[in-house]
Order: structure tokens, then sequence, then C-alpha cells
């Protein structure tokens, strides 16, 4: 195994394995019609939005069997997982409102354009990562942050309708949110005893993980 910055060997290279490529444009040519219906018809926008996290998990496992390991080894990866992630989270926190889905449509939007701007050739997972605790922790932390972008759209369509039912789904995302971070802490905490032997470290990282967790606690 090469170093992290070498080119990829001929068989991970993005060029042996275009369909990954293919099925995650297709995701995103999934995603379009979602964000049109969710401007047009919102009640029409879930069963797009399903369907397009379905092929996009689709190439998530399929750059997964490709390395024989959770595909979060480079910026492409993790861009592409916070995208899945917000489809995911949108899917199960629906709300036929445009003021709620725009936002969350346009974050995972954004994920993806930079997920697919990135390089799309796969890399052995570095000793670090070849731990169980590491695709516990990451996906979670993701999770989290696709549920805190929800509570922000939550937050938008409040402010736009007024209805203190937007508040509710808010409080109740914030704890999902809250409750997924507590997890990927413990999960970061044992998979850095595993890597370098300390469950803490003052990392700027780190430091605005404990940041983050006592902002939503106090909320």
């Amino acid at each position: 195994m090469g170093p992290m910055g070498a080119p990829p060997p001929p068989e991970l290279a993005a060029a042996a394995h275009p369909w990954l490529a293919r099925l995650l444009w297709a995701a995103a040519a999934v995603y379009a019609p979602a964000f049109l219906a969710a401007l047009l018809r919102p009640r029409a926008a879930r069963a797009l939005l399903a369907a397009g996290a379905a092929v996009q998990l689709a190439a998530t496992l399929g750059r997964g069997l490709a390395i024989e390991f959770f595909p979060l080894t480079n910026k492409m990866e993790s861009f592409n997982a916070a995208a899945l992630a917000v489809a995911i989270v949108g899917v199960v926190a629906f709300r036929p409102a445009r003021a709620y889905l725009l936002p969350l449509l346009g974050v995972l939007g954004g994920w993806l354009a930079a997920a697919l701007a990135f390089p799309g050739d796969l890399r052995w997972p570095p000793p670090l990562m070849r731990t169980i605790w590491y695709p516990l922790h990451v996906p979670l932390s993701f999770l989290a942050y696709a549920t805190w972008a929800a509570a922000a759209a939550a937050a938008i369509a409040w402010w736009v309708r007024q209805d203190d039912a937007w508040l509710s789904l808010l409080d109740r995302l914030a704890l999902w949110g809250l409750a997924l971070w507590s997890l990927a802490m413990v999960t970061g905490g044992v998979w850095g005893v595993v890597a370098w032997g300390a469950y803490f470290m003052w990392d700027p990282k780190v430091i605005w993980s404990v940041i983050l967790w006592f902002h939503y606690a106090a909320f």
C-alpha cells in the first residue's frame, strides 16, 4: 500500500470503476426533480428523495465493496456521506412544506456537488482507520450534522410560517442530533485510544466537537 498522497493503483483508479461515478451522478439526477417537486408540489418530493437516497446508497456500498471497508477515506467520500445523511434524515423527518424542504435540499445539493467535484479514485484505508470504531464514529457524526441541518430548516419554516408545530419539530431534531453526536463522541473517544492512545487531545476538531455538544445540550 502506497502513501495516502500517492496516485491510486490501477485497480482503484476511477477509470476502473466508472459505474460508481455513474451511480452518483444518477443520484444527483434524481435529487434534481426532488428539488423541483419541493418547489411546485412538496408532497411529491418524498418519493423522489427516497429514490435518490437509494441510488446514492448503492453507489456508497459499491465503493465499500471495492475497498472491502467503509468508504470514508477521502474528501469525496466524506462529502458523499454528508449528502447521503441529509437525504436519509430528509426522508425520515419529511414535512411537505417549501420553507422546510428547499433549505434542506439545498444543503444536500451543495454537499453532493462538493463530492462530485473531487476525484472519484478509491483509496485503501490507512492503518488508523482499520478498526470497527472508525465506521461507527464517522457515520454517526454525519447523521448528527444532517439532523441539525434539518433542525435549522425547521427553524426557517417557523420563521416563515409562524406555526408552533415547527418549533416542536425543531426541538425533536435538535435532541436526535444531540443523541447521535453523543454516541459519535463516545465511539470517537474509543477510536482515539485505539489510534493515538488517548480519549481526548487538544486538537481543534476535538475541541469543537465538545463545544458543539455543550451548545446543543444547552439548547
